[in-house]
């Protein structure tokens, strides 16, 4: 599978497994973004 030149929406992305799929994906490449919520 391609990852890179792709685009991610992540939610709960500020920690946790959401946080490491998205350190997975810039490191191959992919333009992500995060969201999270503020409680």
């Amino acid at each position: 599978m391609q990852i890179a030149n792709t685009r991610a929406v992540i939610t709960g992305g500020v920690s946790g497994l959401g946080f490491a799929v998205a350190q997975h994906l810039v490191a191959r490449g992919a333009k992500v973004a995060l969201l999270d919520v503020n409680d």
